[in-house]
């Protein structure tokens, strides 16, 4: 970016405050413009809301020789606008071109124009890659996943994260998002459209299981806990660049800020005489609507498309002599060079990730092959390792299609090795050309994984040639249609309150399966999650009961809400106490007057409150029909 327009001024206590406008293309020397500024963050009334951007409105003096028309521009995140107070930077985002306009009747006039971090413009964003504009697939971490979105914003900012939650066996030295993986085909909307979600979506999606929030602090990106800084202040966030890639140091924060009057001797404090408190009301109930989504398939490259001789996503090449390449890579040619007297068995692909099953679970197997010799067999080896027993699925009976291009056979788990083999030799139909298979599975018999090995072709004589597999998928089958999901349903038992929180719906949570496409995983990326644990505590819970329990204790008890202008500076993002008042604060109103030096707001208590003997959980299934929990008793 080069420096097109800059201004400086002095505030009332001589501090200097400095914005810089940047633009690509620009080239050639700065202009100084005379100017000021006012910096602010998006209003909300919850101090758990996950996503809060800020803004700059910026005052330009403008007239008949600069009009600042060379300022406006049809895309959005041209013009890159930086703000530093005393030389620390507290904003960085893009300026928006609305509120331009030239005077018609004066020859001097003043324009305000609103700049934005960027993370408005992420509800009009679909989650793709930034780079090339293609929806994501395959496993995701939440990292991965913050970083893309982030991206979207085109406001290159250091990462920061402090959520102190871990899964059951994850070191609590280690940062949970670099280390749970998610689906990314879950951002992918259950709609005749398949629609992509936008990216505000897609982070809340990942933060709010966790109750973690995102800001912008000192020009970089942080993501906090409120209930633990209503605690512990002083916390430790461990850093990464604007891609995701770990600056290797932690990064210690104190976010305390005190608060009281001028005759108190406090700086900041309280003016313009207009502060007052009010109180929010606490909760009684509150549930949690998570929606399961069924994965359509396991396997992401159905069509085992490859994009070199070494190279076929969501497999492992074992063994590349027996593997040839249609010229579209699209599919593969599985070789043979035996004869049925000596033919040996050799792994040739493996599916990459083991899948995760739990008993009674089930799943249909379906591949379409080719080949112009009916001597030749495509051979498929699909293993389970359960806890106690391996077991081989074994082709039962034909149910459906004899004499046709479709054939659809029920199966068997054995215990003794067995693979399924596609157009057998021996048969009494000889057949050249393409062949759909489709194998019903019978249910798991225990929990364990799923192994999908693609083995060489086997042929009864010593003819030449091979099976060409051009489709391959596993896809998971309903145990029951009707489930849709969880509700996750959290109530004091003392009904301190009748007010119920909305329902809150959710994409992502623990399940011991991977037959829905919600699940999330551990740093394998193969193994569900199913506990975990906050920092420092001795419990092991699912995720979604930690989120609602958190819920419940930000609302124990009613809120003092505070509000009223400040003379002085302080941090959006700070812990606050405010003199003569019990409790503490965070801000969900802020616009700080940089000019004038007054920060008019509105503070409102943050709680961690330990009620967990004073609430009741309980978790249904949800049949589509998902209403307001209503209070007991």
């Amino acid at each position: 970016m080069a420096l097109k327009y800059y201004f400086e001024f002095t505030d009332v206590e001589t501090i200097i405050h400095r914005v810089e406008i940047s633009n690509t293309a620009f080239s050639g020397d700065s202009t100084e413009i005379n100017g000021s500024c006012s910096l602010e963050y998006s209003e909300t009334k919850d101090t758990l809301e996950p996503v809060k951007g800020s803004g700059l409105q910026i005052d330009l003096d403008a007239n008949s020789d600069l009009t600042f028309y060379d300022l406006y521009s049809e895309e959005e995140r041209t013009f890159s606008v930086v703000y530093k107070r005393d030389n620390v930077t507290l904003f960085n985002g893009w300026l928006s071109p609305e509120g331009i306009y030239e005077s018609l009747v004066s020859d001097k006039w003043v324009i305000s124009l609103d700049c934005t971090d960027g993370l408005g413009f992420l509800a009009n964003l679909s989650y793709v890659d930034d780079s090339t504009g293609l929806p994501f697939s395959g496993k995701q971490s939440a990292l991965e996943i913050i970083t893309n979105c982030l991206k979207r914003t085109k406001t290159p900012q250091n990462i920061l994260t402090s959520i102190n939650i871990y899964y059951n066996g994850l070191s609590q030295l280690l940062d949970s998002f670099d280390n749970i993986y998610f689906n990314s085909n879950r951002f992918i909307k259950d709609d005749d459209n398949t629609t992509i979600m936008d990216c505000e979506e897609v982070l809340k999606s990942v933060l709010e299981p966790f109750g973690a929030v995102i800001t912008s602090y000192k020009g970089e990106w942080a993501i906090y806990k409120p209930n633990y800084l209503s605690y512990a202040s002083s916390q430790v966030f461990f850093t990464y660049n604007s891609n995701g890639v770990s600056l290797g140091v932690a990064k210690i924060i104190d976010f305390t800020f005190d608060l009281g009057s001028q005759i108190d001797n406090y700086y900041p404090h309280h003016v313009n005489a207009n502060q007052q408190k009010t109180v929010k009301s606490s909760i009684g109930a509150y549930r949690i609507n998570y929606k399961y989504g069924l994965v359509k398939s396991f396997i992401s490259n159905t069509l085992l498309k490859s994009n070199s001789d070494t190279d076929i996503p969501d497999y492992t090449i074992q063994d590349a002599s027996f593997l040839t390449f249609p010229l579209d890579r699209t599919g593969i040619f599985i070789d043979s060079d035996y004869d049925a007297a000596t033919q040996t068995q050799t792994d040739v692909l493996t599916l990459s990730n083991s899948i995760t099953f739990i008993e009674g679970d089930r799943f249909i197997y379906k591949s379409t092959v080719f080949t112009d010799d009916f001597n030749n067999a495509s051979q498929v080896l699909v293993k389970f390792v359960g806890v106690t027993t391996t077991y081989y699925l074994k082709l039962n009976q034909l149910t459906a299609g004899n004499g046709t291009t479709i054939e659809e056979y029920s199966s068997t788990w054995e215990t003794t090795f067995n693979t399924i083999l596609q157009f057998s030799y021996g048969s009494n139909r000889p057949y050249r050309g393409e062949m759909n298979y489709i194998i019903n599975s019978l249910e798991f018999p225990e929990d364990g994984v799923l192994e999908l090995i693609i083995m060489n072709s086997v042929k009864s004589s010593a003819t030449t040639g091979s099976v060409e597999i051009r489709e391959l998928s596993l896809d998971p089958i309903s145990l029951n249609d009707d489930i849709k999901g969880e509700n996750h349903t959290f109530q004091r038992t003392l009904k301190p309150s009748s007010k119920i929180k909305d329902v809150k719906e959710v994409f992502n949570g623990d399940n011991p399966s991977d037959i829905y496409i919600g699940t999330i995983y551990k740093d394998d990326e193969a193994t569900p999650t199913d506990f975990w644990t906050r920092k420092n505590e001795n419990e092991v819970k699912p995720i979604l009961q930690i989120m609602g329990e958190e819920r419940m204790k930000m609302y124990a008890k009613p809120l003092q809400v505070y509000s009223g202008d400040v003379y002085g500076y302080f941090n959006y993002l700070s812990i606050v106490t405010i003199n003569n008042l019990t409790g503490k604060f965070m801000a969900t109103k802020y616009n700080y007057n940089a000019l004038t030096n007054i920060t008019s707001l509105e503070l409102t208590e943050v709680l961690n409150t330990d009620i967990l003997s004073d609430i009741d959980y309980e978790v249904t299934f949800d049949y589509g029909n998902v209403v307001e929990p209503t209070i007991k008793g």
